[in-house]
């Protein structure tokens, strides 16, 4: 038998608590530095949020990021891109959302770097679109939902 990577059962279970977002999983090898992942919904106000997102699991604090994972997060967000880092740490349990601006930092100092946002397990798909959504909350530094 074959051993599921943890990225994979990353998304998985993302993918099965966030039925809202339509989610296109990108497996790029001609486009290194693009994110894992793509995904749109409707807000509470009715508008379509586009984003994209980098998976990363850790057994440590470290997080590897690849110089053209940093390089097109910081692009793209530098830009006015809606993009985002999601760590988990594997034997916690919660999300670690950076925003792309931050893989550079996240690079270096890994899940010490200040999150945009925090969720908790179990993860909760209004929180994880809240978080998504940049009218709400993007950029802010302070945690929404308890420490792992």
């Amino acid at each position: 038998l074959m051993t599921t990577k943890p990225e994979t059962r990353f998304w998985k279970k993302l993918k099965e608590v966030t039925p809202r977002i339509h989610w296109t999983r990108i497996e790029s090898t001609s486009s290194p530095g693009v994110p894992d992942l793509h995904g749109v919904f409707k807000n509470e106000m009715g508008d379509s949020v586009m984003f994209w997102a980098e998976l990363k699991c850790t057994r440590v604090k470290k997080i590897s990021i690849t110089p053209k994972q940093i390089a097109w997060n910081y692009s793209y967000n530098l830009a006015g891109g809606n993009n985002f880092i999601m760590a988990q740490a594997l034997g916690g349990r919660g999300v670690y959302i950076y925003s792309g601006s931050q893989a550079r930092e996240l690079s270096i100092t890994g899940l010490d770097t200040p999150p945009v946002a925090i969720v908790p397990y179990p993860w909760n798909q209004e929180l994880l679109l809240r978080c998504f959504d940049p009218v709400l909350h993007y950029g802010d530094l302070s945690p929404i939902g308890a420490d792992t």
